[in-house]
C-alpha cells in the first residue's frame, strides 16, 4: 500500500478494519436516552475519558481480553460476521462486499491457521487482533497501530444519555477523529463502527482520486503485503 495513502488512514485515526455479517443486513444503531443533566454529564464526560484511556492503554499493552471487554456488544458481533466470511464466502461472494471487509477476510485467511478460524471465540479473535497490532496495516478492528495509538490523546469529551463522544487528539492537536462509546449495562464500552466506516470511506475517496476501480485497489492493497501464491490460495473459503 502507498506510504501516502497509508499515511493518510493514521492522520484519520482509522487503521483498522472488521468483516461485517455475511447477512449484509442494516447495522443496529442503539437510541440514545435523554439527555444527561448537568450534574450527571460532568460525571459521565469522566467516565468516558476514562473509558478511552483504558481502552487506549489496553491496546498499547497488547492486553486483548481487556480490549474484547471494552467493546460494544454489537462491535463484538462483528467478529462473528468475520469468522463466517473468512469460513464460508467464495470469491465471487467476496468480490461484492465492502473493501475494507475483503481486505480483513483475505488477511485472516493469509495469516491465521484454518484450524484457529474454525475453532476460536470471537474474544480470542480480539485477543489475535491486538496482539498483531504492530504488525499489519490493516487487521481486524481492535488493531490500530501502536504507533498511531501513542499519537493519541482525549480531546473533547460530550455525552448524550448513554453516547459518549470523544474528539480525539493527534499529537496534541485537535483532529476529526471521534470515538463512540456507549454505555451497556452500566459501563462505558467502545464502539468500533464508525471508524470501520471511516476506513472504507478512506478506502473510496483513493477509488474516485485516482480513477481507479475498486476490484483495482483491493488487489493493489493485497499484493503490497502478501505474496501472489497466498493471495490465491486466500480468496479460497477456510470451512
Amino acid at each position: 500500500m502507498p506510504e501516502r495513502f497509508v499515511g493518510r488512514l493514521v492522520t484519520a485515526g482509522v487503521l483498522c478494519v472488521v468483516l461485517v455479517a455475511c447477512s449484509g443486513g442494516e447495522r443496529a444503531e442503539p437510541v440514545p436516552s435523554p439527555r444527561s443533566t448537568v450534574s450527571g454529564s460532568a460525571v459521565d464526560k469522566a467516565a468516558v475519558a476514562q473509558a478511552f484511556s483504558s481502552y487506549r492503554e489496553a491496546l498499547l499493552a497488547k492486553d486483548g481480553r481487556t480490549v474484547a471487554a471494552l467493546l460494544t456488544a454489537e462491535s463484538i458481533e462483528y467478529y462473528a460476521g468475520m469468522k463466517k466470511l473468512a469460513l464460508t464466502a467464495p470469491e465471487s461472494y467476496l468480490r461484492r462486499a465492502r473493501m475494507s471487509d475483503q481486505l480483513a477476510v483475505i488477511l485472516l485467511r493469509a495469516t491465521v491457521p484454518a484450524e484457529n478460524i474454525r475453532s476460536w471465540s470471537t474474544t480470542q479473535f480480539v485477543i489475535d487482533a491486538v496482539r498483531r497490532g504492530q504488525q499489519r496495516n490493516w487487521n481486524f478492528g481492535a488493531n490500530l497501530k501502536a504507533a498511531a495509538v501513542e499519537r493519541m490523546s482525549a480531546g473533547t469529551v460530550e455525552v448524550s444519555g448513554d453516547v459518549g463522544t470523544v474528539l480525539v487528539k493527534l499529537d496534541g492537536k485537535e483532529s476529526p477523529v471521534s470515538f463512540t462509546f456507549y454505555r451497556e449495562n452500566g459501563r462505558w464500552k467502545f464502539r468500533l463502527i464508525p471508524l470501520l466506516d471511516a476506513t472504507e470511506g478512506a478506502f473510496r475517496a483513493r477509488v474516485q482520486e485516482q480513477h481507479i476501480t475498486e476490484r483495482r485497489l483491493v488487489d493493489e492493497s493485497l499484493a503490497a503485503t502478501l505474496s501472489p501464491e497466498d493471495i490465491r490460495a486466500a480468496w479460497l473459503p477456510v470451512g
